[in-house]
């Protein structure tokens, strides 16, 4: 079975109209979910920062059919069936198997056909608090990059196969609740991650998923742009931080992603405010604040200058379908 992803045609500077259509019928604001919401079966106390099922497990499984975020990353194997991932306002068509990557406070909604089945791995960014710098870039950093990730992945036979039995095995440990499982789960969750990205590299040929200098360069400027987006909105403030010149930071990600560091920067502040709007409880002006911007006027002219529209319409445009 071949799984095809498709970015829609119906984009409109930058989110997806398909997935503000869809929510006409959906709450008036983004639910945000811990790891064990909603959660009836029993589960390994000795286990808080990680959860794994089968998809069709409705003990630990959610059927959540609206648009939603956590605070934990997550994998979801699907082995067959097909249906559409709404992820930060880009649609993602997918048609089994293939692999879903998300990462804390992205907005989603998985619509699955009935039949659809696989396995879901759930864990909070302690589960990885050893702070070795390997697994940090690991999970934080390649797989999980909001700002140049491919969050939907195809999987040939043999790839999904490798997949299925690492997590089958995961689930049997979990559900054993064992005298180790915790270091166990954690070795088998890393090997997991490690094949996904053997699978991303070996199908996007990134460079920017090779080791080197200049890449871990970037993973240390996309990190910074994690934590001071909202505080630092110009490239010579980063390029400071990374004590480098802002035309050597421009170069830099212009090698890797095709971009200047000032999209980039742009693209998290805008990121941020679709969701904070799409969110529908503060105001403008609190939005425009929250994000960094102390005049509510120049947030409105930022808005409108990148996505088209203003935040006020696109606020309306979510809200109405």
């Amino acid at each position: 079975m071949t799984t095809k992803l498709v970015h829609p045609p119906d984009r409109l500077n930058g989110y997806s109209t398909l997935f503000l259509v869809h929510l006409d019928m959906q709450p008036k604001h983004i639910p945000s979910h811990r790891i064990s919401d909603g959660v009836t079966a029993k589960v390994p106390q000795q286990l808080p920062d990680v959860l794994v099922a089968s998809v069709n497990d409705k003990g630990k499984i959610m059927p959540r059919q609206y648009p939603h975020r956590h605070d934990y990353y997550e994998i979801t194997l699907i082995e067959e069936g097909e249906g559409i991932h709404h992820i930060d306002f880009n649609t993602y068509p997918f048609n089994g198997p293939a692999v879903f990557l998300l990462s804390p406070e992205q907005v989603h909604e998985l619509q699955r056909h009935q039949g659809s089945n696989g396995y879901s791995l759930k864990f909070n960014p302690s589960f990885f608090s050893s702070g070795n710098d390997p697994d940090r870039q690991l999970y934080a950093h390649f797989l999980f990059d909001n700002l140049q990730s491919y969050p939907v992945i195809h999987l040939e036979p043999a790839a999904f196969n490798r997949l299925q039995s690492l997590i089958q095995l995961a689930l049997e440990e979990y559900d054993s609740a064992a005298s180790g499982s915790g270091e166990i789960l954690f070795s088998y969750i890393r090997v997991i991650l490690m094949e996904i990205l053997r699978i991303r590299k070996q199908q996007l040929q990134e460079s920017h998923l090779q080791p080197g200098a200049r890449q871990s360069q970037l993973l240390a400027f996309k990190q910074l742009l994690h934590q001071h987006f909202v505080k630092h909105h110009e490239v010579q403030d980063y390029a400071a931080l990374l004590h480098i010149t802002p035309r050597q930071l421009n170069a830099l990600v212009q090698q890797f992603t095709g971009k200047t560091a000032g999209t980039l920067i742009k693209e998290r502040i805008l990121l941020e405010a679709r969701r904070l709007l799409f969110a529908d409880k503060l105001s403008i002006k609190e939005i425009g604040y929250q994000i960094g911007f102390e005049d509510p006027a120049y947030f409105n002219r930022f808005f409108k200058k990148n996505v088209g529209i203003a935040p006020q319409q696109f606020r309306e445009l979510a809200s109405k379908g």
